[in-house]
């Protein structure tokens, strides 16, 4: 069979419509291209902060410490109770760790004497790491049974002259220890300038 001009011109018109949908269905399988990723911010700039003088900060002892196991020169531990600001800026956190240096400790000793524990406070830590010195000293005394210890060895001594050891026993009751139970909260103030580096708050 012979094949005309005319009769291909034909076959190749109907024959083109249909790569087109091919096409766009090509197209459409195409993965989106993935967006461009957004660009990282500047991390804020650190300020200093400068702290002043007698500045307050509340403590809180850490733990519960008593005279009767506590030596001079031992290092006590206090916390933060609120955070310190200044201009805005937090310089030291709730809960930073302060320290104090124990100067004196007595267990209760004999005809009641009381027992007496202090302390004097040395840094606390800011929010950069920085040791800030601060001013406190603290001291408690324990419950003296002296006076009456006392009577009772007078009366003991009138009353039973011959048995004067038993006036004697009496002698040797201790009085109570000192003891600073955990929480109990105490005011220092720093002690010097001190310049606190931080990042501002929004």
């Amino acid at each position: 069979m012979k094949t005309t001009f005319p009769t291909l011109l034909l076959a190749l018109t109907l024959l083109r419509p249909a790569a087109a949908p091919a096409q766009d269905a090509a197209k459409t399988l195409q993965p989106a291209a993935p967006p461009a990723p957004a660009e990282a911010s500047a991390p804020a700039a650190r300020v200093d902060v400068q702290v002043p003088a007698g500045t307050p900060v509340e403590l809180e002892m850490a733990y519960t410490i008593d005279s009767q196991h506590t030596r001079a020169g031992d290092a006590v531990t206090f916390r933060v109770v609120n955070p310190v600001i200044v201009g805005g800026q937090v310089v030291i956190e709730k809960g930073a760790t302060a320290t104090a240096v124990v100067t004196k400790a007595e267990r209760g000793g004999h005809f009641g004497r009381a027992g007496r524990i202090a302390w004097t406070m040395k840094e606390v830590t800011a929010a950069d790491g920085t040791r800030i010195p601060l001013q406190f000293s603290g001291h408690t005394v324990g419950d003296s049974k002296g006076a009456k210890v006392a009577t009772r060895v007078v009366l003991t001594g009138l009353m039973f002259w011959p048995v004067a050891p038993v006036a004697l026993f009496h002698g040797f009751k201790r009085g109570e220890n000192a003891v600073v139970p955990e929480g109990k909260r105490f005011d220092a103030a720093v002690t010097g300038a001190a310049t606190v580096g931080v990042t501002p708050r929004q």
